[in-house]
């Protein structure tokens, strides 16, 4: 009987840990900037971001357990997404560079498969970020409050004392706006004496390593 209930409590081992420490690489995809309007002109500029770079950090502390396959956990990040990319005018071309950094709270639940170390991950993400959108020397900058759905997966390593894992997700906002009005320099009125319409990053992917103990 013993024996029996053994690879049961092996494969709850996950679920025995109180805190969550992990680190993800994002690959986030900056929105283009469709439809800019250039001040006192109908012209359009033309504009893409590259996929970028940044890191999430996460530490999360176990709120609820139920039997061996759901755990819910809530948690604190720090993130920072940056993307690079330009904007072009006619025959004039510029670069430009959007990046979102801040704190977020989050709530994650794990539903996990019997015996194989693997768990499903579903969760939401309320970031608190610093927008900022640069290009030519012009600037703009604004605070966003938003709430991120994320869909993940992990595997555990097997260890006895901590439970090191590999993870991978996807994110996006739950609601999204246009939160820039770019000014230019004097000198480049011609370009950049402009009203842009820029916009927040639409998606993520992230691959990332952590650790419950």
């Amino acid at each position: 009987m013993r024996l029996a209930v053994l690879p049961i409590c092996l494969a709850a081992l996950p679920l025995c840990a109180q805190w969550d420490v992990r680190l993800e690489l994002p690959r986030p995809t900056g929105q283009n900037l469709p439809q800019t309007l250039l001040s006192g002109t109908g012209n359009l500029v033309a504009g893409d971001f590259d996929t970028g770079q940044g890191f999430i950090a996460t530490v999360s502390r176990q709120l609820l357990q139920v039997g061996p396959l759901l755990k819910v956990e809530g948690g604190l990040e720090y993130s920072q997404f940056t993307a690079d990319g330009n904007l072009a005018y006619g025959t004039v071309s510029q670069g430009a560079n959007l990046r979102q950094q801040g704190v977020g709270l989050d709530i994650n639940a794990q539903i996990w498969v019997p015996f194989v170390g693997i768990a499903g991950e579903l969760g939401l993400i309320q970031r608190f970020q610093r927008y900022t959108f640069e290009t030519a020397g012009a600037s703009n900058a604004k605070d966003l409050s938003r709430t991120w759905l994320r869909v993940g997966a992990r595997w555990r390593i097997p260890l006895l004392v901590v439970h090191p894992y590999v993870v991978a997700s996807y994110q996006q906002p739950v609601t999204k706006e246009n939160p820039v009005r770019l000014s230019s320099a004097s000198d480049l009125v011609a370009y950049l004496t402009a009203q842009g319409s820029g916009q927040e990053f639409q998606r993520l992917w992230t691959f990332g390593v952590g650790v419950a103990f």
